[in-house]
C-alpha cells in the first residue's frame, strides 16, 4: 500500500507461511522521501526495510504500508545586485512561509519588490505575501529594483543666468553645461 504515495510495487503470492523477500521498488509522493515499509499505515508496527525478509500469513493476505518524510524546502532571497538579502526560510515542503519584510538595499536604486525570475519576468511577491515552499530543494526571490533619477543644480552664487537643472539615472554622466552666468564685478572661472 502506497499509503498517500503511488507507485506501490505488485503483490507477492506464495505458499501459506513461506518467506518472501520484500521488495526493493520505491514509491513516490509529492513532497515526502519514502523511508521503508510498515505492518501499520502509521508506523507503529514492525518495520521491513527492501531486501528483508516477510513471512507470509497462514491463510488471507498481509499488507505493508510505504512510510513517509516529508521533506524540508528552503526559500532563498537574493539580492540581485544589492545586499542586505534576508536570510533563507525553511520549512516543510509544500507549506506556506512568509515573505520577509527585510528591505535590501542598492547604490543608486529603489527597491521596488521580489520575483521568481531575476529579469522580474516571474511572479511578484512583497513583503507579508505567503510563498509556498516546492515539494523539495529550494525556491529562489530575486531583489527588484528601479534605478533612481537624481537631479543636478546649478547655484550662480550671488550671480545670474544660471543653466537649467539637469535629471538623469543615478550614477549616469551628464555634460556639464557651457553657459555662463554672469555677476556685475566679477569674472565666472
Amino acid at each position: 500500500d502506497a499509503n498517500g504515495g503511488s507507485g506501490a510495487p505488485g503483490d507477492q503470492s506464495g505458499d501459506a507461511g513461506s518467506d518472501v523477500t520484500v521488495s526493493s521498488t520505491v514509491p513516490t509522493r509529492d513532497g515526502y522521501t519514502f523511508t521503508g515499509w510498515n505492518s501499520v499505515a502509521d508506523g507503529s508496527g514492525v518495520d521491513y526495510p527492501a531486501g528483508s525478509t516477510f513471512t507470509l500469513p497462514s491463510s488471507g493476505s498481509d499488507t505493508l504500508y510505504a512510510q513517509w518524510q516529508i521533506n524540508t524546502a528552503t526559500l532563498v532571497y537574493d539580492a540581485n545586485g544589492g545586499s542586505g538579502a534576508p536570510g533563507d526560510q525553511s520549512g516543510d515542503a509544500g507549506s506556506d512561509v512568509t515573505v520577509s519584510s527585510t528591505v535590501p538595499t542598492r547604490d543608486g536604486y529603489t527597491f521596488t519588490g521580489w520575483n521568481t525570475a531575476a529579469d522580474g519576468s516571474g511572479t511578484g511577491y512583497s513583503g507579508g505575501d505567503p510563498f509556498t515552499l516546492p515539494s523539495s530543494g529550494s525556491d529562489t526571490l530575486y531583489a527588484q529594483w528601479q534605478i533612481n533619477s537624481v537631479t543636478l543644480t546649478y547655484d550662480a552664487q550671488g550671480g545670474v543666468g544660471e543653466p537649467g537643472d539637469q535629471s538623469g539615472d543615478a550614477g549616469s554622466d551628464v555634460t556639464v553645461s557651457s553657459t555662463v552666468p554672469t555677476r556685475d564685478g566679477y569674472t565666472f572661472t
